[in-house]
């Protein structure tokens, strides 16, 4: 999984009333002109979905993120509070992961089968068993160990085996786990969109009705690296062998000039460009070919660029309006005005490379393979692949005709095993919905601001 459609934007910071803002300039002018500081204060409404990533970037000094002197599994990334000394469970603290028990639930229900968690558990930690276990990996204002997040998993595995009541359960997790609280700004709610994976109709050699290629990744051999020269370039393939290598491809001139074409690189043919552009989107799903028999196709890299949206592009041109920004709406539009597909399909430069799998379903960027309701995505560089989470959000109720009919609260334990180009921020995730037009007609609308947790084993004495 790679990159996601975000549709909307949040809303910007609140601007300052105007008397204030001049008073506080006339104030502060003589400071700026005797300080060398460029430091942006953290803004007040973190919702802004860029302001938690400009705070990082522009921190005047690094955060010490070394584990203290005796190594424990994790520990506070900024003060190094050693996890021995947290203080217990519903206590008052200035640590914000431990504030008291109103930042907690009271009792911890979930509203999926437990069998599908223990597959998401187990799968994860099948992936996780190659990995290096001392490496640190950043969980919201933690640090954890990766040997520590596996603990956390295998003694959860052993936690839902014994098949308690909801009260003992809940219990169990406040005395054994820590309960971390994540998210942005005050109010701590973190932003989700939805993703899945489609099935395909697909064809293993090109034909007159299949004839939108899937590419494998390209090998960066010299042989491969000229393929497709088109007027306009200048290669000088003698004096500058690695001028224009394949990650420097756009979407227009691979799907629109075919300059991959003749060179052995389709994997599979698709019958329907926007089915191919929205698995890019998706970054993986099933092929069920002519004879009747299905192969996994997955994410296997891109090119240089970054995603760029559609939605937004066609809201703000006015051909679809705010309500048909989902994905089922810019399917519909493109469908009916298949004209329109190359002017916006190219505008997102990054392209999406795949291989094919037998018999799996789609893998996380974590190495987990992802479970339908059991799997989510974040910022790798703030949540941790393998980390245990619990969330509490809304979900959407389909009828038989897959046409959402309500809206319902629920909680629910997922693993974090995934990301996506365009999920970034303490404040974005993605929920995997799982497999078929099902599972898109709930990722396509999805939208929902929630409550998120990761649980941590403790360490005891």
């Amino acid at each position: 999984m790679q990159i996601r459609v975000n549709l909307m934007r949040d809303y910007p910071p609140k601007r300052s009333d105007y008397r204030t803002v001049v008073l506080a300039i006339a104030l502060t002018v003589p400071l700026i002109f005797n300080s060398c500081s460029i430091f942006t204060p953290r803004p007040d409404d973190t919702s802004s979905k860029d302001s938690d990533q400009i705070y990082q970037s522009q921190r005047a000094k690094r955060p010490d993120l070394s584990a203290p002197p005796d190594h424990p599994p994790f520990w506070y990334w900024e003060r190094g509070t050693h996890p021995k000394n947290l203080p217990p469970e519903g206590s008052t603290t200035n640590q914000p992961f431990l504030k008291s028990k109103a930042l907690q639930p009271k009792i911890f229900l979930d509203d999926m089968d437990p069998d599908s968690l223990r597959n998401a558990v187990r799968n994860q930690l099948l992936a996780m068993a190659s990995t290096d276990p001392s490496k640190a990996e950043r969980l919201g204002e933690l640090m954890v160990t990766r040997n520590w997040l596996e603990e956390t998993l295998k003694s959860f595995l052993k936690l839902i085996d014994e098949n308690l009541p909801p009260e003992e359960f809940s219990r169990r997790l406040r005395d054994e786990y820590v309960v971390h609280r994540v998210g942005n700004g005050k109010s701590k709610k973190v932003l989700f969109t939805g993703y899945y994976a489609p099935i395909l109709e697909a064809s293993r050699v090109r034909t007159e009705e299949y004839r939108y290629p899937l590419y494998q990744l390209p090998d960066t051999s010299q042989q491969i690296q000229f393929i497709g020269h088109r007027t306009g370039y200048e290669v000088l393939e003698s004096s500058s062998p690695n001028a224009r290598e394949w990650h420097q491809y756009t979407r227009g001139q691979i799907d629109g000039e075919g300059i991959l074409k003749g060179h052995g690189l389709e994997i599979a043919w698709l019958r329907d460009d926007v089915d191919r552009f929205f698995l890019h989107v998706q970054g993986s799903g099933l092929l069920r070919y002519l004879d009747g028999s299905t192969q996994g196709v997955h994410f296997a890299g891109a090119n240089n660029y970054k995603y760029g949206g559609l939605g937004r592009r066609m809201i703000e041109d006015g051909v679809i309006e705010l309500g048909q920004g989902s994905m089922q709406g810019i399917k519909k539009y493109f469908r009916e005005h298949p004209e329109d597909i190359p002017k916006y399909f190219f505008q997102n430069k990054r392209y999406i490379f795949f291989s094919l799998v037998d018999n799996e379903g789609p893998r996380g960027s974590g190495g987990g393979e992802l479970v339908g309701g059991r799997s989510i995505a974040t910022d790798k560089t703030i949540y941790p692949a393998g980390g245990l989470a619990y969330v509490q959000l809304r979900k959407p109720i389909l009828d038989e005709n897959n046409n959402i009919t309500r809206w319902e609260k629920f909680s629910r334990f997922v693993i974090d095993q995934d990301t996506g180009n365009a999920i970034r921020g303490a404040g974005r995730a993605d929920f995997y919905f799982g497999m078929g037009d099902r599972a898109g007609a709930k990722a396509g609308h999805y939208y929902e601001r929630g409550k998120v947790y990761y649980l941590i084993k403790r360490i005891t004495n």
